[in-house]
């Protein structure tokens, strides 16, 4: 499997407290991971690198399966809650954490927040996670409709985050289709770029690092607003 992964501080923020990880374990399947960070000065970048870093961590023994995978994110948000509460500076800091595990015959996927996972099959862009926002909850209901949901002043705000005590994360598995893509993103990417020009840009044929970089500058362009990271793993 191939990835390629790209961050960049936007062009209004005056840091990045995104973070990513895209890596190859020793077992050959590929670990990769987006954590946008929330709260105070530093808060926010300090929660996202501890996010990833106790991911990357919990890779040995690997998980075996979502379950496990979810247990390992529920694990490392009582440890982030735990810096927040020790330390006054980080008080209130959190982050988003969306993450797989894939492998040729599996991919394990868990997830706390609205970053996303997403999958591209060569002709359709599919949204595997769901936002734990306000908005995505209002939409759910029917008490908004998704033209509304995208620019819904409710859309940032989470109800559950890596650091907001004990978080509920979300969790599964598929099996991927040869050749497919697996795109996760912090929402300064989706909630700048719509989904169908996302799917233009996948749809290309270009090389992974090509794509990445094209994505990012869509983002850019449509105003760079926030802090913008992509990875993208080939299965």
């Amino acid at each position: 499997m191939r990835f390629f992964a790209q961050t960049h501080r936007g062009l209004k923020r005056p840091t990045n407290q995104d973070r990513y990880l895209a890596q190859e374990l020793p077992s050959g399947r590929v670990l990769a991971a987006v954590a946008d960070g929330m709260g105070g000065m530093a808060g926010g970048e300090v929660a996202a690198s501890m996010a990833v870093d106790l991911l990357a961590e919990a890779m040995d023994p690997l998980p075996d399966g979502h379950a496990e995978l979810g247990a390992a994110f529920a694990a490392i948000c009582r440890r982030v809650y735990a810096r927040a509460q020790a330390e006054s500076e980080l008080e209130g800091m959190g982050t988003t954490l969306t993450a797989i595990l894939a492998g040729p015959d599996r991919v394990d996927w868990a997830h706390v927040g609205d970053s996303r996972l997403y999958r591209w099959n060569g002709s359709s862009l599919a949204q595997v996670t769901r936002d734990n926002t306000a908005a995505a909850f209002m939409l759910e209901e029917g008490m908004i409709a998704s033209e509304e949901a995208a620019n819904h002043p409710a859309r940032h705000m989470l109800f559950d985050c890596v650091g907001c005590g004990d978080c509920e994360p979300h969790t599964g598995s598929f099996q991927p289709e040869l050749g497919e893509l697996l795109l996760l993103t912090s929402d300064g990417l989706h909630g700048k770029v719509a989904s169908a020009d996302m799917e233009k840009v996948l749809g290309s044929g270009r090389d992974l690092e090509e794509l990445v970089q094209e994505l990012v500058e869509l983002a850019l362009a449509a105003g760079g607003s926030d802090n913008i990271t992509a990875v993208l793993v080939r299965a």
